[in-house]
């Protein structure tokens, strides 16, 4: 808070001096100095990382570009004065930042209108109408509904004590559910219902919550400055996590801790099972198999003999029965093992795929069984097969599928080379197992990838090892950072990788497409 300064005016009447002029007002500058008590802090849920986790299991999953929109979440109960239609986007936009899945169209004014949604899309080219909504409110608000208090007292001649102490429990409630815009049909299931005790104790002013989900508890710290407004902020998140989560069908008790045995979320993905069609389970198998290594056919919901054959090794290798049919028990101990995410403690089975001949892969020679699965997932901020226009700039993501060591090359319009992972901005090359990076790092980025001769190919060549091999390729190809490396050819870099000794590397490739034309000035 700054300085707040007013004028004062200060009126002294002497009633006794009328005939000298009555009353006079005298004028002067009085300051008043406060400064603020509560630092600004940046607000950290208990669902923060919950959030995080959505976005990159909606990224595993390959969820992208789902439009939806909210007309904001109404206090039912006219007690809560609180943004909530604000926290449910920020919620939105924390699970979407890496996957892009949502993207939130605010489009407030006419919603119960589906006519002015056409109407909008006439008058304006580019505005793409929402294909869902959220609707929701605070829907139940009590007051001290539970009140504890205990006390004592001492008293003696001279001297009297006593202590007290109280607790007060008090409930708030939040629904969602999501809805198509255009039928403004509710979908059935599609719902969150969660409500949080907010435990206010009297002894130092301090509140916690409690919120009871499929048989856990989640515990909510607020402090006194937070209080209520907090525990909605948090039911909105958890509520967005859960309505979302079922929308995309994504496993997203996952992020919130949920065991995968836990009945309520069994009897779910059964749902889900059931109610797709058999030519989705089969996509749904083939995709999954392949980011683990175990399919490298075409993903086209066929079951042919090649993905019977996946499946039965899959099976095997995960203490199912090795049918080589598509039943639940596969669907769900292939959905606890999301795209991305290699078999846990039983191994590998890159002896069975000596390479992988999807979009970009390369298969390099292996000096030496590796403890477990590598593989790289390369995309960028515009998917698998990014197009940009020459003054754009690309955003790399890169997610290795096994704890390793990640090297990246960028190869421009003209064929020169220049490392930009590592980087002086990210320095370490070892790269945990699921976890995604992008290059450059963070919203405001410290360098450009920028597209600069149209129509042309650019290329990002990433590679992976078990072991730290970068510093064991020729010295020729060990330039700084971001710098071009000279006489170097990408193909160069990639095979120093691959004969170097004890290598057990794994490389991916991402072309970049350079359309015809330059971006527009403003644009």
């Amino acid at each position: 808070m700054s300085m707040v300064r007013f004028l004062g005016s200060v009126t002294v009447c002497a009633g006794l001096t009328l005939a000298l002029g009555g009353c006079f007002t005298s004028g002067e500058m009085a300051r008043v100095v406060q400064q603020p008590k509560t630092p600004a802090v940046r607000t950290i849920s208990s669902f923060s990382e919950a959030l995080r986790c959505m976005d990159t299991l909606l990224w595993t999953h390959g969820k992208r570009d789902i439009y939806i929109t909210a007309n904001g979440l109404p206090d039912a109960t006219g007690r809560v004065a609180g943004g909530t239609k604000e926290m449910l986007i920020t919620a939105v936009s924390r699970m979407s930042e890496t996957s892009s899945a949502f993207r939130f169209v605010d489009f407030e004014p006419a919603l119960d209108d589906v006519n002015a949604l056409y109407w909008m899309i006439g008058v304006q080219p580019n505005f793409r109408a929402p294909s869902y909504y959220i609707r929701g409110a605070i829907t139940q608000l009590d007051d001290n509904v539970v009140s504890e208090a205990a006390g004592a007292g001492l008293s003696l001649p001279k001297l009297d004590l006593s202590v007290s102490a109280d607790q007060v429990v008090s409930m708030v409630s939040v629904d969602l559910n999501v809805g198509e815009l255009v039928t403004r049909q509710i979908i059935p299931g599609m719902s969150a219902s969660n409500t949080l005790a907010v435990v206010s104790s009297g002894r130092g002013a301090d509140a916690g919550g409690v919120i009871g989900k499929a048989g856990l508890s989640f515990n909510i710290s607020l402090n006194r400055s937070e209080g209520l407004h907090q525990g909605v902020r948090t039911l909105v998140e958890l509520s967005t996590i859960e309505v979302l989560g079922k929308l995309t069908r994504v496993p997203y008790w996952q992020c919130l801790g949920i065991d995968q045995t836990n009945p309520a979320f069994m009897a779910e993905a059964r749902g889900w099972f059931d109610g797709m069609a058999p030519s989705e389970r089969v996509t749904f198998s083939q995709r999954a198999l392949s980011a683990q290594g175990y399919y490298d056919g075409p993903v086209n919901g066929q079951l042919d003999q090649r993905t019977a054959e996946a499946v039965g090794r899959f099976q095997a290798d995960n203490d199912l029965i090795a049918t080589g049919r598509i039943d639940f028990d596969l669907y769900q101990r292939l959905l606890a093992k999301p795209p991305g995410q290699g078999s846990q403690g039983g191994g590998a089975p890159p002896a069975r795929l000596q390479s992988v001949s999807n979009a970009g892969g390369e298969g390099l020679p292996r000096a030496q069984p590796s403890p477990s699965r590598l593989d790289l997932l390369l995309s960028s901020d515009r998917g698998p097969a990014p197009r940009y226009r020459a003054g754009e700039a690309l955003v790399v993501r890169m997610q290795p599928t096994a704890d390793g060591f990640v090297y990246c090359y960028y190869r421009d319009a003209a064929g020169t080379v220049s490392r930009i992972f590592p980087n002086r901005f990210q320095p370490d090359a070892f790269v945990e197992a699921n976890r995604q990076v992008e290059i450059p790092p963070g919203v405001q980025k410290p360098f450009n990838l920028r597209m600069d001769r149209p129509n042309a190919e650019e290329t990002v060549a990433c590679v992976l090892s078990h072991d730290e091999i970068g510093v064991r390729i020729p010295e020729a190809f060990k330039s700084e950072d971001l710098q071009p490396i000279p006489g170097a050819a990408l193909d160069d870099v990639i095979n120093a990788f691959a004969t170097a000794k004890g290598s057990d590397a794994r490389a991916k490739r991402l072309t970049v497409k350079v359309l015809p034309g330059t971006l527009a000035q403003g644009e």
